[in-house]
Parts: C-alpha cells; structure tokens; sequence
C-alpha cells in the first residue's frame, strides 16, 4: 500500500506519428477512471494493479504541444489503458512528451510506436531534418534513458527561473516582515510611514516584475502573457506615478494597507512557481496559492482604487505630469482625467482578474473530472 500523501504514478508508454499520440497506462483491471483531458495536458487517476500492486495511481501530464481532446479517444482494457490523442496542427514530431524538460521515472517510449513520415516524403524534406534513428536517439537523450545513473542537472532556463522567483519571494517576505513588525510595535506611526519603510525594496521587486511580461513572450513559460501584463502595469502606475511623487499619498493608511496586501499575494504565490519550476508540488502551497487571493485580490483592488480617487484632487492642483497647450510637443496631457477614468478600467480589470483566477483554481484544485472523451467501441 501507498504512505499517507504519497502520489503513486503508473508506467506510461508513449509513441508518436506526426498527427496523433500514443499512450499506454500500465495498469491492470481498471474500472471507471477518472480522465480530464484537454488541449494542455493529461490528467488521470484510478485504482488498478501497477507497479506498486493494487494501489491508488494518478499521473498530471502537460504535453509539449496543444492537442485536440474532441478528436481524442481512449479505451480501458483488461491489461492498460490505450490513449490515442490528435495532435493540432500540421503535425510535426515532438521532442518529448512533455512541456517541461524533466525525467520522469516512469514514462517510457513504447518504440514499436514511434513512427515518422513516409519515405516518399522524406526525399523532399530539407537535408538538415533529422533521420529516424537521430530523433530515436533524440527522444532517448530527452528522457535521459542512457544515463539513468548520473544525477539531473538543471538546465539554464529552469536555473534562471527558479532564482527570479526565489529573488522576489525573498524580497516581499522582506516587506511583509517590515510592515507586519512596525505595525505591532507601534500602529498609529506605521501605518502613515508605510512607503518610507518599504518604498525602496518594493520598487526593486516590482520593476524585476516587469520580467514577467516577458517570460511567455520568450517562451519561458507556458502561460498567457495577458494576467502578468495587467497586474503588473497596474501597479507599477499606482506605485511609480502615482504614489512616488506626492508625500501626501504616501503617509496616507491606505497606502500601508495596500503595500501589505500586494506583499502578502505575493509571499505564497512566489512559493509556488519555485515548486512548480521545479515540477514539484506541496499541497498546502498549491492550497494557499489558489485560496488567498480570494479575499487578498479584492481588498487589494479596492485599496488600489482608493488611493487613485484620493490622489485626483492632490494632482489637480500640482498639475504634475500635465502639460498644456501652447509647447514644442503640439499635445496636451492633463493626468487627472486618466485617474477620472481609471477606476472603471480597474473594475474591468480586475473582474477578469478575478475570473481567470477562479477557473485556474477550479482547474488545479478544483478536482479532476470524468472527461466526455470519446471511448471507442
């Protein structure tokens, strides 16, 4: 039997053509699996006999491309599980099975599967395009199967990643403590100093955030590039523009309050992409990751329309960042009436913000669903 929290994971053994995947889950009299799939990945989970005898077994693959789970089937046999998953696309011949760049113990390539194009077209593909034999020994090099022995060394992405995460969770638990600590020693002091304590780090952290823009766009990770975009540029302006050059704002409470809310989304979301670099998971972090922001991302967009209301008045009579007519430029700029308007943009935002994050918790914590994959007969 299975420890306690243990996560059994079955042989799988996979093999390809340019259009369609195979799997095949080695397990024995199974009946009634739970399946989830869709066009990113795999999600399974079943009682049967494998490796470990008769166990609980679950298996959460992400593919390394998109695939088409409507012209996908499946069928449970007495001996394993059969996969025939569509490719999308033109087809072309994966690296490997997965997104990630990891060797996973119990994926195996199920060789007498693994097929390529004909040879009538192989005569009209460039001369660079790589043999049979070069993708077998490709294919084998990915999964590490010839060097079983020698312990895994992470390749610079994940390296690279790993740190910018470890970076910031580092710097906003630095915040979260400076924030946390003045509070308690003297509450009416700290919340009206709460940008001249933390003012600079949380710059530091929130410009190195702007890299998270840039990390799908370069295909560091596999996620869209619209969410990061958001949250950061907003508060980038409310931190950077709004906040940094007027005093007024920043000795105000809601200024402390906001600080700490944006601090302490982030002290358990960093946690998480760490782990997740790394292909590992911890409950209690998914947990926390999927479940705070529920009352932090409110409060947090509340708080950060509050100071943009509050700040309107301040910047009309400044009349920083504006700029009338005549000048060298041709333009005019009058800030208020951005700030007039941002609080409906916020509302918009932040709804989708809100969205995207409860079906993201739905998909990851939600629970795996029996899937309306088509069974063959």
């Amino acid at each position: 039997m299975a420890e306690p929290g243990e996560r059994l994971s079955p042989f799988v053994y996979w093999g390809q053509k340019t259009d369609h995947i195979s799997l095949k889950i080695d397990l024995k009299d199974v009946v009634d699996p739970i399946v989830d799939l869709t066009e990113d990945g795999l999600k399974f989970k079943a009682d049967g006999i494998g490796i470990r005898g008769h166990n609980s077994y679950e298996l959460d693959i992400e593919f390394y491309h998109p695939v088409d789970p409507d012209k996908s089937r499946y069928r449970v046999l007495d001996r394993c599980i059969d996969f025939h998953i569509q490719k999308k696309g033109d087809g072309e011949v994966w690296p490997r099975l997965t997104w990630k760049k990891i060797n996973h113990p119990w994926l195996k390539i199920d060789f007498d599967k693994v097929a390529y194009e004909d040879e009538s077209e192989e005569d009209n593909q460039p001369e660079n395009d790589m043999s049979q034999e070069e993708v077998l020994k490709q294919l084998e090099k990915e999964l590490d199967l010839d060097s079983a022995g020698e312990p895994d060394v992470p390749d610079f992405k994940t390296m690279y990643l790993f740190m910018y995460n470890l970076f910031q969770f580092v710097g906003f638990t630095f915040i979260s403590c400076v924030l946390i600590v003045n509070f308690l020693r003297n509450k009416e002091e700290a919340i009206t100093s709460g940008f001249q304590l933390v003012g600079n780090p949380l710059m530091v952290c929130q410009t190195a955030a702007i890299m998270e823009i840039l990390h799908p766009m370069l295909g560091l990770v596999k996620s869209g590039a619209l969410a990061p975009l958001m949250q950061v540029l907003g508060r980038n302006f409310i931190l950077f523009v709004i906040i940094l050059h007027e005093e007024n704002i920043q000795s105000a409470p809601l200024v402390f309050f906001l600080l700490l809310t944006w601090s302490l989304i982030e002290v358990v979301r960093y946690p998480f992409y760490m782990l997740a670099v790394l292909d590992k998971k911890i409950y209690v972090v998914t947990w926390l990751r999927y479940t705070l922001w529920m009352p932090l991302y409110p409060v947090g967009i509340f708080l950060e329309g509050a100071v943009v209301i509050m700040s309107i008045p301040l910047y009309e009579m400044s009349q920083r960042f504006c700029l009338s007519l005549p000048n060298n430029a041709n333009m005019a700029f009058y800030l208020p009436w951005l700030l007039y308007a941002y609080p409906p943009i916020l509302l918009i935002a932040g709804y989708t913000m809100l969205t995207y994050m409860h079906n993201q918790r739905r998909k990851v914590i939600g629970g795996v669903t029996t899937s309306k994959s088509k069974k063959s007969s």
